[in-house]
């Protein structure tokens, strides 16, 4: 999980019922682990991060210490509101262990802030360990503990914990990898995955007038990615976009970055696992051929194999990215966790988690934290008018994606890369063509 750091992991189509795992990277069966239950402490989470990087950061003392300081109010006590964060770790097929040091650290800061609603958060922690059955364990964990709704992301869950949960009442907000995540009665994710990036580059391309290609690993999801989530879009804007596929095991790219140089593609959207998504990039700089790359954001040896070859190149997200120093509630990331999990990974899985659980704490606020049970919460989630997601647009009930009424979150943010740091690339935020309202 940690070779792609913003949009590692894509959804299967929606309404499917089965699990289709979408990166290589996650399958497979490991030795369950043992799940583990915290309060809002982050003694003892696990900080893996080793090292800064263009996409994803590990955390350190900064000078955003102003923004946590303004309007602190320590809440302690009463009847806490239970968060289950399901994260990934000690395994060798992928770890996301930051997702457990966020969880905590977002508790922190909302407990230092006023809790949800003037309730504390208490997170119930478990690891997934990418092992259906363990994923098992974690859902009737989070059951038995008093959750309300259950953040963060393992590779089998949606086809697993998501119907134990929804059994007992419990949403689901993981990351959506999979159809049940977006499209279970219980599931009301706030983020969209690969359903937005890849519609933001489509309205990317468009809006540049680029002719564009989507080059993809043959992989069920990955194809569902680019003829789903971007061809179709495109074509909804004016666009015939063609398609490059990719088979897994190819080890030279150079055939395919030739197809699609041969597409006439200005602008490239890449769908596909790492090592494939530099190789492809390397391949087609050696036959000359630099079209608008859009990507998931990469690990350091991305930007060290592929050199100058990524400036200029986009990388798309949900939510902002923690280094934008334009953003306030990026400031405050940056700040909580250097404060409460100093030496987390920042990346996609921790803002996610940190977002999700601060953006609870404003809704908490908005209609009052009594109302923030496992009972009322799932009508709560379906009724959101003008919540400011943390990190992230303004969330409303009546706009969400097509066919899925509780898929609020309806764009993407594209930063593009200028060799030191980001910048917003166009106008930044791309809505979702066709999403209603």
């Amino acid at each position: 999980m940690r070779s792609n750091t913003r949009s590692t992991h894509r959804p299967t189509r929606r309404g499917r019922s089965a699990l289709v795992i979408a990166v290589p990277a996650i399958a497979g069966s490991l030795v369950i682990a043992g799940c583990s239950s915290s309060g809002s402490s982050s003694s003892g989470a696990s900080a893996t991060g080793t090292g800064a990087a263009p996409a994803a950061t590990s955390s350190s003392g900064s000078g955003d210490a102003a923004a946590l300081a303004a309007g602190t109010k320590n809440v302690t006590g009463g009847n806490p509101v239970v968060i289950g964060v399901l994260y990934t770790d000690d395994n060798p097929i992928g770890i996301a262990p930051e997702i457990k040091s966020a969880g905590e650290a977002a508790a922190d800061y909302v407990n230092s802030h006023g809790g949800v609603g003037g309730r504390p958060v208490k997170i119930v922690a478990c690891n997934g360990m990418n092992n259906a059955q363990n994923d098992a364990q974690c859902a009737t964990q989070f059951v038995n503990s008093g959750v309300v709704t259950v953040d963060g992301l393992d590779g089998f869950w949606g086809g697993v914990g998501v119907s134990i949960i929804g059994k007992a009442g419990i949403a689901n907000q993981t990351l959506p990898i999979s159809g049940p995540e977006f499209s279970a009665p219980n599931a009301y994710p706030w983020e969209g995955s690969g359903v937005t990036a890849s519609a933001a580059a489509a309205s990317y391309f468009a809006q540049q007038k680029l002719p564009s290609a989507c080059a993809y690993q043959d992989i069920p999801s990955f194809q569902e990615q680019c003829v789903d989530d971007f061809q179709k879009p495109a074509e909804a804007l004016g666009s015939n976009p063609q398609l490059v596929t990719i088979p897994p095991t190819a080890n030279d790219l150079s055939q395919y970055a030739a197809k699609l140089q041969q597409t006439g593609a200005k602008g490239v959207l890449v769908v596909a696992g790492s090592p494939a998504t530099p190789n492809l990039i390397q391949a087609a700089a050696q036959l000359g051929y630099k079209p608008q790359w859009i990507l998931p954001s990469q690990q350091p040896s991305f930007f060290k194999a592929v050199g100058a070859d990524a400036n200029g190149a986009i990388f798309y997200d949900d939510l902002v990215d923690s280094s934008d120093t334009t953003n306030q509630d990026a400031a405050v990331f940056r700040a909580a966790m250097a404060k409460w999990a100093p030496g987390a990974v920042l990346d996609a899985f921790s803002i996610m988690t940190f977002s999700n659980i601060v953006t609870l704490a404003r809704l908490g606020d908005q209609v009052g934290g009594a109302k923030i049970t496992r009972a009322g919460l799932p009508t709560l989630l379906g009724q959101i008018k003008n919540l400011p997601q943390f990190m992230g647009p303004t969330l409303d009930a009546s706009k969400h994606l097509a066919g899925l009424p509780h898929a609020l979150h309806t764009g993407a943010y594209l930063y593009q890369w200028n060799g030191t740091g980001y910048t917003l690339a166009g106008k930044g935020y791309y809505l979702v063509p066709g999403a209603t309202g």
